[in-house]
């Protein structure tokens, strides 16, 4: 009688992968940021934008799939403990940014206006978005690995930026939103609510 393997077992939930996989989506994130504030000191108008756009969906699309990746989640546990590793990822940066990136003032001072002159307004809401592009990200890989355990990662963060550029296109040129950076993130929260359930329905093909 021959025995074939679980596909859960092909999940890594260990203590080591879900630490390492925070800390470098941690690394990423602050790399990411620095680019982000630094380069959009420099240039303004569309170019901003343009720029500021890119890279909201470049740092989606790592934000989402980094942690399915780590973790390879093929059942629910391993989505949760997927979604996690996305929230280490947000933590780490937060530790950067409080004792670090603000204190160079790497930002400007419209980010701590917003907060009534606090940037703990953004933390919490950076820690939820984190979390839950992550979660995303676990629930299309988990669907995709149902149909290959070879799940191409960088495929489907393609997809996801790919379809937030059509939101955030249709948005922008319909006068619905304005063409701004924050729209294009917004897309992207779309683009990545939209991908779970085409990720089920390419399966059934």
């Amino acid at each position: 009688m021959s025995t074939t393997a679980s596909p859960y077992a092909l999940e890594r939930r260990d203590l080591r992968t879900i630490l390492t996989g925070g800390v470098s989506l941690g690394m990423v994130t602050i790399v990411a940021v620095v680019i982000f504030a630094l380069v959009s000191r420099s240039i303004s108008g569309r170019s901003e934008v343009i720029f500021q756009s890119l890279m909201v969906l470049v740092g989606g699309a790592l934000a989402m799939f980094l942690p399915a990746n780590a973790i390879r989640p093929r059942s629910v546990d391993g989505i949760g403990w997927t979604a996690l590793t996305g929230f280490l990822g947000a933590v780490v940066f937060a530790v950067a940014d409080i004792a670090i990136l603000r204190p160079i003032s790497l930002y400007s001072w419209t980010w701590d206006a917003i907060g009534g002159g606090s940037g703990w307004w953004y933390i919490p809401v950076w820690w939820m978005g984190a979390t839950f592009l992550a979660w995303m990200g676990g629930l299309v890989y988990a669907s995709r690995a149902r149909a290959t355990t070879d799940v191409n990662v960088s495929a489907l963060g393609l997809q996801a930026a790919g379809l937030a550029v059509v939101i955030f296109g249709v948005l922008a040129a319909t006068g619905l939103a304005p063409f701004h950076a924050a729209v294009a993130a917004l897309a992207f929260g779309i683009s990545a609510i939209i991908q779970v359930p085409v990720a089920a329905l390419l399966n059934r093909r």
